[in-house]
């Protein structure tokens, strides 16, 4: 039975409370601050409410916005119209899979606009093959490890910033 609950994070991240965390350098010697982060929203969507909740919280420590849903049909939900830059997505939800929910994703918001990141069980040359073909900028087997998603997240968003899309 798929889950049509979500939840949006609106406490103060984590962050505040490590005010003296050091960034991570990226590229070109630039520096992401947490003020930065902090206008990046996450959507992450997984029908394992536990690790969908560990994940939201580890971007939180990062200093993201997230918002966390359990099926496709409550993270369309959740989101509505509202802005969303990055949304990493379990392939092999229920109901609706997160290939369908990427496809739905990318339909109502400019392509450009959204990365999009697979997170999978699946072994890796399934998972590369799936979500490439389902237009994911990237993919992840699970347990995806935080820090390597936020320097992801990180590079786009500086990628984004030299083109002038930021």
């Amino acid at each position: 039975m798929e889950s049509n609950r979500a939840r949006t994070d609106e406490r103060p991240s984590i962050d505040l409370l490590y005010a003296d965390r050091q960034d991570k350098q990226l590229g070109m010697g630039w520096n992401m601050s947490n003020g930065e982060r902090g206008r990046i929203k996450v959507l992450i969507v997984d029908d394992n409410e536990d690790a969908a909740n560990m994940l939201a919280g580890a971007m939180q420590f990062y200093g993201y916005q997230t918002v966390v849903a359990f099926s496709g049909a409550a993270a369309l939900e959740a989101i509505g119209g509202s802005p969303l830059q990055v949304a990493i997505l379990d392939l092999g939800m229920p109901g609706m899979s997160g290939v369908e929910l990427a496809q739905r994703l990318r339909e109502t918001r400019a392509s450009g606009d959204l990365l999009l990141i697979a997170l999978t069980g699946w072994g890796e040359h399934e998972a590369g093959e799936a979500s490439k073909s389902a237009g994911f900028d990237g993919y992840f087997v699970k347990p995806a490890d935080p820090a390597t998603l936020s320097a992801l997240i990180d590079e786009e968003a500086f990628r984004r910033r030299v083109a002038g899309h930021v």
